[in-house]
């Protein structure tokens, strides 16, 4: 099986309320900011009881399928979000925050 980007409208505050950062083996949650999180079919935050629905890693940047390949396989009920697209677009928001009168 072959993955391949697809681009869709999607609500990037849901996507912040339910991300996962993950590595190969251990997880992170930005809510309560848990480290170390095992990372095998886990579906909430231990600490904070965050649901998770999406996963994301540092080091899938530049489209790195390896590492999505690993991952997709530990969290399979998970929808993968491209690193760089989640940076781009959270630190867009971020900033247009920043700048409201």
């Amino acid at each position: 099986m072959e993955y391949i980007r697809i681009w869709t409208e999607v609500d990037i505050k849901d996507i912040q309320d339910h991300i996962i950062m993950v590595d190969d083996k251990l997880g992170f949650c930005p809510q309560c900011k848990k480290i170390g999180i095992e990372i095998r079919e886990i579906r909430k935050c231990p600490s904070c009881g965050r649901e998770f629905r999406y996963v994301t890693s540092v080091e899938s940047k530049n489209g790195k399928p390896d590492i999505v390949n690993r991952i997709r396989k530990k969290l399979p009920d998970l929808a993968f979000v491209d690193y760089d697209d989640y940076e781009r677009i959270t630190g867009k928001k971020k900033a247009e925050s920043l700048f409201k009168v």
